[in-house]
């Protein structure tokens, strides 16, 4: 099972493209902990600045691993990759002119049951706050694992 500490080393050694952004990211933090939110809301928005680019090389690497993650992670892994990672490319990727449905042909099976619940949270939401009400609902509706 994947655990919260070994999450940036497995994204660093499948995506190596992030290592320059996350080592700027770190220097940011003074090398502190940012938390494991902070940490994968970077993963994200570097992978939207990606595809903006037209690279898709660590786009591609990067759904690989989230989805590892959402398979093989702890509970707190898998809300990271879901939350952290997917709900924030989607959001990212939803204020620039690409939109978010471009990543969705690289989901996994994992990835797309955490996006279409994502994508029901938001559904009729009229702010941020109405989405975090839901999610803490859900979350305490969820079976344990």
């Amino acid at each position: 099972m994947i655990q919260k500490a070994q999450v940036i080393r497995l994204i660093l050694a499948k995506c190596p493209w992030f290592t320059p952004t996350w080592e700027k990211y770190r220097t940011l933090w003074r090398r502190e902990e940012a938390g494991i939110d902070n940490d994968m809301a970077e993963f994200a928005t570097f992978i939207v600045n990606c595809y903006a680019q037209q690279d898709t090389e660590p786009v591609v690497a990067a759904f690989g691993v989230i989805e590892e993650l959402l398979v093989d992670g702890d509970e707190e892994v898998r809300t990271a990759a879901a939350i952290g990672f997917l709900e924030d490319v989607r959001n990212i990727a939803s204020w620039r002119p690409v939109g978010s449905d471009v990543f969705i042909q690289w989901l996994g099976p994992q990835s797309k049951l955490a996006w279409a619940e994502i994508e029901e949270m938001w559904r009729s939401r009229t702010s941020l706050a109405d989405v975090v009400r839901a999610e803490q609902a859900a979350a305490k509706n969820k079976p344990k694992s």
